[in-house]
């Protein structure tokens, strides 16, 4: 039995470039450093593409941006949640069965006992993912707006903001209760679609996915999501009205206390336009420095047991 969790511990969690489903998967990776090298070249004038080539060697390379204080705390935390999650969140906090299963007959009971039987056309489960992606990113949202205008777990949140050094593995630099609340968010997330497409199809459940992984979310991930947490303040322009952008997110982590609260999107932007907390990229016109400003880093006991 224990072989099998530790497998699977291997494979999910200390090879996360081989799992489509996350943010370090191999291709996001490969992509990311091409938008680095095309965020060099667009931002400075003059420069060959051998130029360009040699700054973003010299951008991702860098050995004090991977390996400093900052970087060591968030590999300790990332280590550390990820034996907890293939060992008690999974196994415990996985409630997607039953939140299928309660929104299926919750609505087979608004529907007097019937299911609806669509057809299942290409166009409507496109329009199916589309909103399973828009429903995981709005739960997204809702979290990591508790999480920053409520007290208590505000003081669990304040861990992943006490990184001075934002890389792509600064993501998982979580509270182990935050990791443990993010599992239920996804399962109810994927709970409740689940429960949905059964009741509109009344058929196995099924998206528009690469490699089995909602299209758009796989999209968001290709497309610099990576970016999001590192030193690139990559923006997307006019499209920052609709989809939080790299440099959008790096304000979100900023000391400057204009700053604060705002940007808590995922994906999508239009949740933070309609409660007023989105800034845009062309509105920061100064360098953004990151963490909890005067506060010195804490140590990997302080982030776990004394947020």
């Amino acid at each position: 039995m224990w072989q099998n969790s530790f497998s699977e511990w291997v494979d999910r969690f200390l090879t996360p470039v081989d799992d489509p489903g996350s943010r370090l998967f191999h291709l996001n990776l490969l992509i990311s450093i091409a938008f680095i090298l095309l965020w060099v070249f667009l931002s400075t004038k003059g420069l060959t593409l051998k130029q360009a080539l040699h700054r973003t060697q010299a951008l991702v390379l860098r050995k004090k941006y991977w390996w400093n204080h900052s970087t060591k705390l968030d590999y300790k935390v990332y280590f550390f949640n990820s034996v907890l999650k293939i060992l008690l969140f999974i196994p415990f906090l996985d409630f997607s069965y039953r939140f299928s299963q309660w929104t299926s007959r919750g609505l087979l009971k608004l529907n007097h006992f019937e299911m609806l039987g669509l057809a299942g056309t290409t166009v409507q489960l496109f329009l199916f993912t589309i909103a399973a992606f828009i429903f995981d990113d709005f739960l997204r949202f809702c979290h990591h707006w508790l999480m920053h205008n409520v007290p208590f777990l505000w003081r669990l949140h304040r861990t992943h903001h006490t990184a001075r050094i934002l890389t792509p593995i600064s993501l998982y630099r979580a509270h182990p209760l935050e990791s443990a609340m993010a599992t239920v968010r996804n399962s109810l997330s994927t709970g409740v679609m689940i429960g949905v497409f059964i009741f509109l199809f009344e058929s196995r459940f099924s998206l528009f996915t690469v490699f089995g992984v909602n299209f758009f979310g796989f999209s968001f991930n290709f497309l610099a999501s990576n970016l999001r947490h590192s030193h690139i303040p990559l923006s997307f322009g006019f499209m920052e009205t609709i989809f939080i952008s790299p440099k959008q997110h790096q304000v979100h982590h900023s000391t400057d206390p204009k700053h604060y609260d705002k940007n808590l999107g995922v994906s999508l932007a239009i949740w933070d336009k309609a409660c007023g907390s989105l800034i845009y990229s062309r509105q920061v016109t100064k360098p953004l420095r990151f963490g909890l400003g005067g506060r010195k880093d804490h140590s990997f006991i302080k982030l776990i047991f004394k947020p």
